[in-house]
């Protein structure tokens, strides 16, 4: 593959669905832990910011009513959902202290898979001249591939940072990370895109 360069003033950094209860509760979170993925991102962002990226956060939160949570699958047997989660407002759906975002950020909340449906984020893209996407977060197999999708499908180039990332197995990672994404995007790992960020 090419070398690959990133222009900081067109691209943006992702941080998705980085939250308490996600990566810090009763959660699998593989192939890293938590606490690595955080470590992982924290460098990532910490480069982002010190070149003037655009940094911005994704969060996924319900209302006490769960009124927007979704639907089950079909063929979901009644009662299996378990206890209600990442209501608005508490801890667990906060976003990581390690990560947390300043007042220059973007910061969206969605309601769906990808934060490309029910959140306002294509509106900073356009407004921010965002060409290229870095995508981070957990799951892999939700937020980061379905905001990889949509992404693609609005002629954004897009980077997923393969240790940025993290899922509820190391299977379905590396699947997406082997198999699926390197269709859509440039996977690498979190040192190569820091070296592509300066250049």
């Amino acid at each position: 593959m090419a070398d690959v360069v990133l222009n900081p003033q067109t691209t943006a950094l992702l941080l998705e669905d980085l939250q308490n209860e996600l990566i810090k509760g009763s959660r699998p979170v593989a192939p890293l832990s938590g606490a690595n993925l955080i470590a992982n991102c924290q460098k990532l962002l910490a480069t982002a910011r010190a070149v003037g990226m655009a940094v911005m956060y994704v969060r996924v939160s319900r209302r006490p009513d769960l009124r927007d949570a979704p639907r089950p699958p079909l063929g979901t047997p009644a009662g299996a959902g378990g206890t209600p989660s990442l209501i608005d407002g508490t801890e667990g759906a906060a976003i990581v202290t390690e990560l947390a975002p300043r007042a220059e950020d973007v910061v969206v909340t969605k309601h769906t898979t990808s934060p490309f449906h029910t959140t306002d984020l294509g509106v900073y893209l356009r407004r921010f001249g965002t060409t290229t996407l870095i995508l981070t977060g957990y799951s892999t197999t939700g937020v980061v591939e379905g905001a990889l999708r949509d992404a693609r499908d609005q002629d954004y180039d897009c980077v997923v940072v393969r240790d940025c990332c993290a899922a509820a197995t190391v299977e379905e990672h590396d699947i997406c990370m082997d198999l699926v994404f390197p269709r859509m995007a440039w996977v690498a790992s979190v040192d190569d895109v820091i070296n592509a960020i300066r250049g």
